[in-house]
This record gives C-alpha cells, structure tokens and sequence, in this order.
C-alpha cells in the first residue's frame, strides 16, 4: 500500500501554497494527500488566553476552504485533514513515519504563532525519517506538460542512493532534466588534471546504474569546485525542484543538517527536498 503525502497546514499561505504542492505530488505518486493541522500556543493557560478560540477557528475555516478547493480541481485526489493538539514538531514527525514524504511551507506566520516556525522547521528537517520538502513563499509550478530542471546536490562522501532515487524518480514524473551536481572536494583540484580525471570518473559510474534505471531521464553532469553550497544554489536558479541530503546521525542530537542543505532551504527559490541518508 502506497502511503500518503503529508503537509503540514496551519492556515497561513505558506502552508496552503505547501499543500497545493503536496496535492500535485499526490496525484503523480498516485497516493492520497493528509493535511495536517496544529498550532503551537505561546501562552502557559490557554484557558484564560485571548483569542485562542478566534485564532483556531480562522485556521481551521482557512484550512476547511483550501480542503474544498483541492477536493473541487483534483476530483479523483482523496483529501483527508487531521487536527492534532500535540505540539507541532511531534506531530510531524509522528507523522511522517507513516508517510511518502512531509511538505512544509518556507516561512512562519506573520500575525499569529504557527507550527512552521523557523525552529519547528528546522527539527523536523533534521530528524524526520522521510524526505521533507519545503515550498517557498509564491512558488508558483512550471506550465503543464513538463520541462524544467531537477537539480540534485551529491556530497563528497556518504549514500548517494536516496538522493540520486529521489531525484531521478522527481525528474521522470516532471519530464525534466535531471542536473546532477557534485563539488570536488578543494584538495582533488590541486595538481595537474591526472588528478582532477578519477573525479570525473567516480562521478560516471555513480550515475551509470541510475542512467540505465531511468533511460528516458536527461542527464546533465556538473561537476565543480569551490563553495559547495553556492554552487548547488546556482544550480537551481531555473529547478522546478533541488534536492539535498541530510545525514542520519545516531544519536541524534541538535538539529544538524548541513551547510550544503541550510544554504538551500534559506536561499533557493524554487522547492527543496531534503532527503536523509547515511
């Protein structure tokens, strides 16, 4: 049984714009879509909180409006909200152990204390067991009928299979051009080029299994030096979708993601999927 995707909703429209991205990755995986709907309270006594009433029946009637848009402009989508009253990040999180993937808007609230904090954002990246994906403020999606560019951030080190499964799989269901961009580490591009070649070399055969896996993906292979986190930004100036990695560390402590993966969700303007691997 194919799991659903989950957004995590809470009224603003950030995470409405989120949840119309989830939608469309819904229907191409197949699957359904779960909005999921909770609000972090800033108050120590909700019972004698003004507004709390006013705040939570506005997200929900936002939430309820958005569900019935999706329902109307994606007939054949099942479409399910879940409101929870655990804290935001556990919720998430929880959630997201029975899910495909986790879409979250790219930015908090501006009038009212919402679960998409830049701190509540930042844990679930960091811990959760599925891909996470953050959608910008204002992205709005290419012109039907495909195009466009994935682009995926390899690291120097590490499992390149998520990643790479990932974004091969994104690229085939957009028909787009998969830009696969890997930053040689500062001391391999010193020397003369006999030493620059068995990069290039490791980088082809990294791809060969995934280019014989998905034969109708274009390709592009860029390999580079330099700030590794710049160059993988660049990249996806025109992407309909970057794809970064986030090391599964055990224990894991803190929220640690990464420079490569901070400069993407902070600064790339279309929607970045943070993938964990080892």
């Amino acid at each position: 049984m194919v799991r659903p995707v989950v957004a995590g909703v809470d009224g603003s429209e950030e995470s409405l714009n989120a949840a119309a991205w989830a939608a469309r990755e819904a229907v191409a995986r197949g699957t359904s879509l779960r909005i999921m709907h909770a609000l972090e309270w800033r108050t120590s006594n909700l019972q004698f909180s003004p507004g709390v009433s006013a705040q939570r029946e506005w997200a929900q009637n936002r939430i309820e409006e958005a569900r019935q848009e999706l329902a109307e402009t994606r007939p054949g989508l099942e479409v399910e909200v879940e409101e929870v009253d655990e804290l935001p990040a556990k919720a998430l999180l929880d959630a997201a152990r029975k899910a495909e993937l986790l879409v979250l808007g790219s930015r908090g609230l501006s009038m009212f204390e919402g679960w998409l904090l830049g701190s509540v954002s930042l844990a679930v990246i960091a811990h959760a067991a599925v891909p996470v994906v953050l959608v910008r403020t204002g992205w709005e999606p290419p012109v039907a009928g495909g195009g466009g560019t994935v682009v995926v951030g390899i690291e120097p080190d590490g499992s390149y299979d998520p990643l790479l499964g990932f974004a091969f799989a994104a690229a085939a269901a957009r028909q787009a051009v998969l830009r696969v961009v890997h930053v040689r580490r500062p001391e391999a591009t010193i020397g003369s080029s006999s030493e620059e070649e068995p990069s290039g070399r490791l980088f082809a055969v990294l791809l060969a299994p995934w280019r014989r896996r998905w034969p109708n993906v274009e390709v592009e292979e860029w390999l580079t030096d330099g700030p590794a986190a710049q160059h993988v930004v660049e990249a996806a100036k025109d992407a309909q979708l970057l794809v970064v990695g986030r090391r599964v560390h055990r224990p894991a402590f803190g929220a640690r993601i990464g420079p490569v993966t901070h400069a993407a969700v902070h600064h790339a303007g279309c929607p970045v999927a943070v993938v964990p691997h080892s």
